[in-house]
């Protein structure tokens, strides 16, 4: 039993292709919750698995999260980026079979086509692979609630960074599973003001994070976008060489 989580301002079409094969899942205990915040007037008369809640103003998409995971029935909840395309049926029972807490994208290993999959673990801790946050499968037992002020940035670090350093529980992803889409679009139509990384998400993002008594790095290059617990100098030496490598390197 899975609960989606979609928040969407309905820029993508994409969307639509999620809910179409969501229906196809047999699994009557699956909840697909779509975070509408653009009060778009979608009419769901399709599949009583599938729940609109609708906001009257953009809350943006970690506080989304933070109440698709209160509204969720389930306690595997995942959380999809509305302009991703996957098998969603496939992965579903997939995922289930598993038996593991979390699973996510791993952009350096990603395919565009469906291939046998296969769950692999995500062994580096300390570094959140990128793409991770386009879809996050977890255990709402161990959901961190995300700071209500963090609108869009740095959610999946926190969730990825609170797992693997805190809960010592490691995140999986899947070999061979297909994603495409036209991926960041409803960020890339924002309001400029919205898109600055050093901005009011990243302040909240470093507080919430020495909450956590965990340090992190947010500049790029992705290889930088590095955690670690507080007194971690194995890590914090790590971090420290590879800045040395790009400074001197290139």
């Amino acid at each position: 039993m899975i609960s989606y989580i979609i928040p969407t301002l309905w820029k993508s079409e994409n969307i639509h292709t999620t809910i179409n094969l969501f229906c196809k899942i047999k699994d009557p205990d699956a909840e697909l919750i779509i975070i509408d915040n653009d009060d778009w007037g979608y009419i769901n008369n399709r599949d009583p698995r599938i729940k609109i809640h609708k906001s009257s103003e953009n809350i943006y998409v970690n506080p989304s999260w933070n109440l698709g995971v209160q509204l969720a029935i389930n306690n595997k909840v995942c959380l999809v980026n509305d302009d991703i395309l996957f098998d969603i049926e496939k992965f579903h029972y997939f995922a289930l079979d598993s038996q593991v807490s979390a699973i996510g994208i791993n952009n350096n290993d990603r395919c565009i086509t469906d291939l046998p999959y296969q769950l692999r673990e995500i062994h580096d801790k300390n570094a959140r692979p990128p793409g991770l946050g386009q879809l996050m499968l977890i255990e709402k037992q161990n959901w961190i609630p995300l700071p209500d002020s963090m609108k869009i940035y740095y959610g999946d670090d926190i969730i990825y960074y609170f797992h693997t350093l805190i809960l010592d529980i490691p995140f999986y992803y899947i070999k061979g599973m297909a994603l495409n889409g036209n991926q960041s679009i409803t960020v890339n139509t924002l309001p400029s003001h919205m898109n600055d990384p050093f901005g009011q998400d990243t302040l909240e993002y470093h507080k919430m994070m020495c909450t956590l008594g965990l340090n992190a790095c947010t500049i790029f290059p992705m290889e930088l976008k590095r955690a670690w617990k507080f007194g971690d100098i194995d890590q914090k030496i790590t971090f420290e060489k590879l800045m040395n490598n790009i400074i001197n390197n290139g």
